[in-house]
């Protein structure tokens, strides 16, 4: 049996502010994961966000603009849960503000 390892790097990052496709999300906060695989250049990320109000997103696409201490970031996501306070969008493109070097060590 011949075993492979893969590599995976993640970050987390606080968000404070969110705005899907253009609608302010009253915020709780929320928690921007981003992970990074030696197998692939590409990224995978994704929102976990909680709202004081109930909003009532549908399944679906979403502009994702997304801002806390460590910057702004902005990409598509795909809304892949919500119970109307806790939100998960699923990252389906390019995260803008985000830079591949930070997986560089701390």
């Amino acid at each position: 049996m011949k075993l492979i390892l893969m590599v995976m790097v993640h970050r987390r990052y606080y968000i404070e502010t969110l705005r899907a496709s253009g609608v302010a999300v009253l915020p709780i906060g929320g928690d921007l994961l981003v992970v990074a695989r030696d197998s692939s250049d590409d990224i995978d990320w994704e929102l976990v966000y909680r709202s004081k109000q109930r909003h009532q997103f549908e399944q679906g696409p979403y502009d994702l603009d997304m801002e806390g201490p460590e910057g702004r970031f902005e990409g598509p996501g795909i809304l892949v849960r919500s119970d109307g306070r806790s939100h998960v969008f699923r990252g389906v493109g390019a995260l803008s503000g985000f830079n591949a070097a930070e997986f560089g060590g701390d």
